[in-house]
């Protein structure tokens, strides 16, 4: 994941940073490697490390998702909520036939 700030009010430089995902084990937390997707501990939680941050007062931040990560998200999702998870991959499957054939009808 990666983490982009932008002064809310004023912008003076971008800041880019990039998540490293930690491992929580027995009460341990354990970074990997910088280009590492983040991992889910739970349906809704993950531990990430940023390195470089000296910002103060209001930002927007853009969250940058890998594909990894998204799929992990599910995954952990599906086994935390299976009902709530089942609802939601319905709902998606329908926007993203709909989307599909839309596309291919552009084209």
């Amino acid at each position: 994941m990666k983490l982009h700030f932008r002064g809310w009010k004023r912008e003076v430089f971008e800041h880019h940073h990039s998540v490293i995902p930690v491992a929580h084990k027995n009460n341990m937390f354990t970074p990997g490697e910088t280009d590492d997707p983040l991992t889910c501990d739970s349906a809704l939680h993950a531990f990430g490390k940023v390195e470089g941050l000296g910002l103060s007062g209001a930002f927007l931040v853009q969250f940058e998702f890998e594909q990894d990560e998204l799929k992990d998200w599910l995954r952990q999702f599906v086994k935390a909520k299976p009902e709530a998870a089942i609802r939601l991959l319905s709902e998606m499957q329908g926007k993203a036939i709909l989307a599909l054939a839309k596309k291919q009808r552009s084209a």
